[in-house]
């Protein structure tokens, strides 16, 4: 399972644990019709395609790809469903903030904040699995001792992982769940909806508009060159936000773009993940201190947390060690060449 960062905000501070019912029905709201918003493999964005209507149709094919996962989620079988239903939200965040500037602002800041809000309570839940996950693979290489020894932060984070899920799942089942689906399904399939008629003589088209989108979203991430090899967490934290936004950026208009595309993505995704996985460690080591700190452990399960911790700590030194290799592709002038050859397509 790919796994996404633990964004600890999201996770400690945003979501309010739901009620302790562990066996609640799955509300019959949250069972939602998608069959009109079926969509193709891709979002088919075009250089021709107006800005505003560009951005509907990714929004309208990442609208899909959420809605496909509530059966899913609410049924709780399966934590892909947890993960690519918030995958599908953060890409149409991401597609607010890349196309935004085409429609009205009330519109984009009705949207945004549901989808802000949807996000944090799947990422409460997600944030979890990878700690679980984390936890677990961890364990398997470890002798029966040891994993006894963990039982108890791993007994932790699933109960608080089981709150977040019926918290997520009565708001998946809400009235106000289904109104801001009902009225987005409206916004994503009406062309002209919401949307900003453009003045004449002024960019209006994706060829026109997304060069300078692109650029900006480069030297977003270009900028972390100074000084790189000496960043602490937080910093590299950001970059790691800044790598997903090109990336996503760049996917939003893949199809008119390639083939230089493909590569400027995999370059993104592969210091995204890189960065990704040294926070992902640090959050747990953290989380996992908070645990053995508040709870009453032995002295064995002590000694098996503390050597968790340990191992998560010399991960995230391994990560800032070997950050080379996926950082200076993307700031070498290859890529800002290849950019060029992408844009220079539109």
């Amino acid at each position: 399972m790919t796994q996404e960062p633990v964004e600890t905000a999201e996770l400690v501070e945003l979501v309010p644990a739901g009620p302790a019912a562990s066996d609640a029905s799955p509300p019959e709201a949250a069972v939602i019709e998608t069959e009109s918003l079926t969509v193709g493999r891709t979002p088919d964005v075009r250089a021709d395609d107006l800005w505003a209507e560009a951005g509907r149709k990714v929004l309208h094919f990442h609208l899909s790809k959420m809605l496909a996962r509530v059966p899913g989620v609410i049924a709780g079988e399966d934590p892909e469903d947890v993960h690519a239903m918030r995958v599908a939200g953060r890409r149409m965040r991401a597609a607010w903030r890349v196309f935004g500037d085409g429609f009205e602002r009330e519109a984009r800041r009705r949207y945004m904040a549901e989808l802000r809000d949807i996000g944090a309570r799947l990422g409460a839940v997600r944030d979890l699995d990878v700690l679980i996950e984390t936890l677990e693979t961890y364990g398997q290489h470890r002798s029966h001792r040891q994993r006894v020894g963990l039982e108890p932060l791993l007994a932790a984070w699933r109960a608080e992982r089981e709150s977040r899920r019926i918290d997520l799942v009565a708001m998946l089942g809400s009235e106000r769940f289904a109104v801001f689906v009902e009225d987005y399904e409206t916004f994503a399939q009406t062309p002209g909806l919401a949307s900003i008629v453009p003045a004449a003589h002024t960019p209006a088209l994706v060829r026109n508009c997304m060069p300078a989108v692109m650029w900006r979203a480069y030297q977003d991430v270009w900028a972390f060159d100074v000084g790189i090899e000496t960043a602490d967490l937080a910093t590299l934290h950001q970059l790691r936000i800044a790598a997903k936004w090109l990336r996503y950026t760049i996917e939003f208009v893949r199809e008119p773009l390639e083939p230089e595309a493909s590569a400027l993505i995999r370059q993104a995704v592969a210091l995204q993940d890189h960065l990704g996985d040294q926070h992902d460690q640090h959050v747990a080591g953290s989380l996992a201190r908070e645990v053995a700190s508040s709870t009453n452990l032995t002295a064995a399960q002590g000694k098996a947390v503390g050597r968790f911790v340990d191992h998560l700590d010399h991960g995230v030194e391994r990560l800032g060690r070997t950050l080379g290799p996926t950082w200076r592709p993307i700031a070498a002038a290859p890529y800002r060449r290849g950019l060029g050859r992408a844009i220079a397509r539109l």
